[in-house]
């Protein structure tokens, strides 16, 4: 970009600019897509499951550029490789899902919710090391953490499959439950990360983690949807609550993919606040 004249707060103003653009004009397509439905019943959810997985691998992909950016001897690559861990597991489940959505249609509970229950291990570990660079805590207080964060997390899970049990239609209970995991795992995550970035580091951190909130709010309208029996499983057949929830959650992974995107330029060219990562 310097060949080009721009000083390195001018990139990073114009990349951060060309991004916003862009994923204003994909979040608008896919929103398009839903709601003229201009395809074939099976290309439309073709492009809107494809839609879902290069989302997420934008979301996976920034931050493994963050991650790239130390180098191996920096304790923050510790942390970034884990998110891109946990992030690119996400891509994994999102193919695997929607490879199930286009050739069954309805998509009950297995392989892709194996890949997201594992994905939450990496994010909470990079959370985790985190708080050790942070925090610098004794091994007792570490594990006193984890132990109020797990409890805190159960706490979340019985309060949602309280909240999405009576909804349920026929559905099974084990079901449910995987349900109300997502959104309560998404909120103790992200208030965790804007704890963390409050209390130590300021608001750069928390930036990559924003799209966690979203999440919640989509991961936990999805749940009640599918448990409920509302949930639409193709594009022609979606209503206004499946299309507000589906567009939701992709901007989530836009949202996320951005806040990292904007930590990575900070790196790149020297402009980083007064607040960032230790």
């Amino acid at each position: 970009m310097m060949r080009f004249g721009w000083k390195a707060n001018e990139t990073s103003m114009r990349i951060r600019w060309l991004a916003k653009g862009a994923a204003l004009i994909f979040i608008a397509l896919y929103s398009i897509i839903y709601l003229s439905q201009p395809f074939s019943e099976v290309w439309n959810n073709i492009l809107a499951n494809l839609f879902l997985v290069c989302a997420s691998a934008f979301a996976a992909a920034t931050v493994t550029m963050i991650w790239a950016r130390y180098d191996p001897s920096d304790a923050p690559r510790r942390v970034w490789g884990s998110f891109a861990v946990g992030l690119w597991l996400w891509v994994i489940a999102e193919s695997v899902w929607g490879y199930l959505n286009v050739t069954q249609g309805e998509v009950a509970e297995g392989p892709a919710d194996i890949f997201w229950i594992t994905s939450y291990f990496f994010l909470g570990r990079a959370l985790f090391l985190q708080f050790q660079i942070l925090v610098r805590p004794t091994v007792r207080e570490l594990w006193n953490r984890v132990l109020i964060a797990l409890l805190f997390l159960l706490a979340l899970c019985l309060l949602i499959f309280s909240m999405l049990s009576p909804t349920s239609t026929g559905t099974d209970k084990w079901d449910v439950a995987i349900n109300s995991f997502y959104p309560a795992a998404d909120l103790l995550l992200a208030l965790v990360a804007f704890w963390l970035a409050r209390h130590f580091i300021g608001g750069a951190f928390a930036r990559p983690w924003l799209g966690l909130l979203v999440f919640t709010f989509a991961d936990l309208m999805y749940a009640w949807l599918e448990i409920s029996g509302m949930y639409s499983w193709s594009v022609d057949q979606g209503n206004l609550f499946s299309t507000i929830a589906d567009i939701t959650y992709l901007s989530a992974y836009v949202v996320l993919g951005l806040g990292a995107l904007s930590q990575w330029v900070f790196l790149k060219y020297g402009l980083r606040p007064s607040t960032e990562p230790r």
